[in-house]
């Protein structure tokens, strides 16, 4: 085999390198993730809290966008509680602890977890080390060259970490050691291949024809997969939310959702129902227009590939041409709202190009959701109502029911799926 990969961290070295085969890597992650493994979680989640305080102060890593909400999201509080909520108890990732007197329970690590991470976010790959480091893993990560270096200043800020604790000095240099990073063409199959059989465990970020080709990668027998596949979010809003006090603030908060990471997440919004108010459709349009035309300078002009930019003045020129649709935009391809009524999920244009449809419901929109819905924010005045919708809601496939302003929020779990839980074994002592 020709081994075209480039490794940029490994064994704690942060040097690129170029190793002859994956076994290698693994082998040095494997021996390394004991020292991983021996750090009880309170200590794991000390640093990583630390390691958050630190992010405002990296001038690298505080610009790229996401990171400051990073740095909240690793509060320690916040990880005690996605701990809490995976493991059900945090003591089970360090010891066995009885389970109801019947048998001894303990969360072990699978190994050596391989990552695919997608390009789209760029802290992307940080958000999924993490859950390796908590759950006591080794991880070889095949990071995107384009967002590659804001993991690798993230971890190198990591490895300078040290706290103490109960008289006890502990390095993240021991978690880092941990983590390889490496890059390599994911159409060669080849490499794509060693890399896949060396895996304990693979997690996997992409778009459908990507997944596919990476669940037909070969496995170790015992292989766990985790795969957070393409995914689609939107927002409703019902008659009495629209004419109510709170709709101005929600509807600011809704602009910055759609124009955070340029509409390029799963979660960010790409069709907005609004239930029929006592405001035309048009109205509504206009003042989201205001908010985007406001929008901080970083979220209001993102850099934005040639083909998007092609398909904002495609769709442009078709809702213009026709008499029952509408335009509001900016003088630039900065931002575009579409406005029509048909009772569809519109395929994403990205680049701030957001789909406005009225309906005479809410409940109408149900017929639309299937298992590909990630987030739905939804703004139902009545509290029992939104309970209502959004328990029919997640029946017909929604993961995550979330309100203006928090759909971009990690939570865990994530895509229906609690990872902290997948990435262990849960072994019993009788």
């Amino acid at each position: 085999m020709n081994f075209v990969v480039k490794c940029y961290l490994l064994d704690g070295k942060f040097s690129e390198q170029n190793p002859d085969n994956f076994a290698a890597i693994s082998h040095i992650v494997n021996a390394n993730r004991r020292a991983l493994y021996e750090l009880p979680l309170p200590i794991i989640i000390e640093m990583l809290s630390a390691m958050g305080k630190k992010i405002i102060k990296n001038p690298h890593l505080n610009k790229i966008q996401g990171m400051t909400y990073l740095s909240l999201w690793l509060r320690k509080k916040n990880l005690e509680q996605i701990c809490r909520i995976n493991y059900g108890n945090l003591s089970y990732p360090d010891s066995f602890s009885k389970v109801e007197n019947r048998f001894k329970l303990t969360a072990q690590p699978r190994g050596v977890v391989c990552l695919w991470v997608a390009a789209n976010i760029p802290n992307l790959a940080i958000i999924s080390i993490i859950q390796t480091i908590l759950s006591k893993n080794g991880s070889i990560v095949k990071v995107p060259e384009e967002n590659k270096d804001v993991l690798l200043d993230f971890l190198q800020e990591l490895a300078t970490v040290e706290i103490s604790y109960d008289d006890t000095n502990y390095s993240a240099i021991d978690i880092v050691k941990a983590i390889s990073v490496v890059s390599f063409e994911g159409r060669n199959h080849e490499i794509s291949a060693d890399f896949s059989i060396n895996a304990d465990c693979r997690l996997i970020y992409g778009g459908s024809k990507a997944i596919q080709s990476i669940l037909a990668l070969p496995q170790k027998d015992h292989c766990e997969t985790i795969v957070y596949g393409p995914k689609y979010s939107f927002c409703v809003f019902d008659h009495a939310f629209i004419e109510s006090d709170l709709f101005e603030n929600s509807l600011e908060k809704t602009a910055k959702d759609i124009a955070s990471f340029n509409q390029m997440a799963c979660s960010s919004p790409q069709v907005l129902f609004f239930e029929k108010s006592k405001y035309q459709l048009q109205h509504i349009g206009e003042r989201l227009g205001g908010y985007f035309a406001n929008l901080p300078e970083d979220l209001r002009i993102q850099p934005t590939d040639p083909g998007i930019l092609a398909n904002i003045i495609n769709i442009r020129a078709k809702y213009l041409l026709s008499d029952d649709k509408s335009v509001i935009a900016s003088d630039d391809l900065s931002w575009t709202i579409l406005i029509d009524n048909d009772l569809r999920l519109e395929e994403p244009i990205h680049g701030k190009c957001i789909f406005l449809k009225e309906v005479d419901s809410v409940d109408n929109v149900t017929e639309l959701i299937t298992r590909k819905i990630q987030a739905l924010s939804v703004s139902i005045l009545d509290p029992e109502k939104r309970e209502n919708f959004a328990l029919e809601a997640t029946y017909c496939g929604v993961d995550r029911i979330v309100s203006p302003g928090t759909i971009h929020d990690y939570d865990l779990p994530w895509d229906g799926i609690l990872p902290l839980s997948r990435l262990v074994r849960w072994t019993i002592l009788k």
